[in-house]
């Protein structure tokens, strides 16, 4: 449900701030995704209100499961490191934009707003 979204980089959010980010991110009422989840509104209440500033392996790893956030971001608030291979693509291809021409580079802006504007 997270396809395309990027994820806040924000080191000083709770566990409470990032389950409500998922939320609203993904349209959801706190019943929804308790039921979605199999536990209690009540505990979802729990989570968003800080009250519960603790969260199980075994269930941020059903929310990655369910709605593609990563576990480790729901638990701790630190993105994932990427995997290698996509450092190295990611780095390659920077490389590669900065030898472009202003008007081949305005072609790839061009190109990646309409690959956003599909996401959406």
């Amino acid at each position: 449900m997270l396809e395309g979204k990027m994820l806040p980089d924000n080191e000083y959010w709770t566990l409470a701030h990032r389950i409500r980010w998922l939320l609203d991110t993904c349209g959801l009422k706190q019943a929804e995704f308790a039921r979605s989840l199999g536990i209690s509104a009540n505990y979802v209440y729990l989570l968003t209100s800080g009250r519960k500033e603790t969260i199980s392996e075994p269930l941020a790893l059903l929310i990655e499961h369910v709605y593609g956030c990563p576990a480790e971001w729901v638990r701790t608030g630190r993105r994932p490191d990427p995997p290698a291979a996509d450092a190295a693509l990611q780095a390659d291809t920077i490389r590669r934009i900065g030898r472009l021409s202003e008007r081949e580079l305005q072609a790839v802006a061009d190109f990646l707003c309409t690959i956003e504007a599909e996401r959406l």
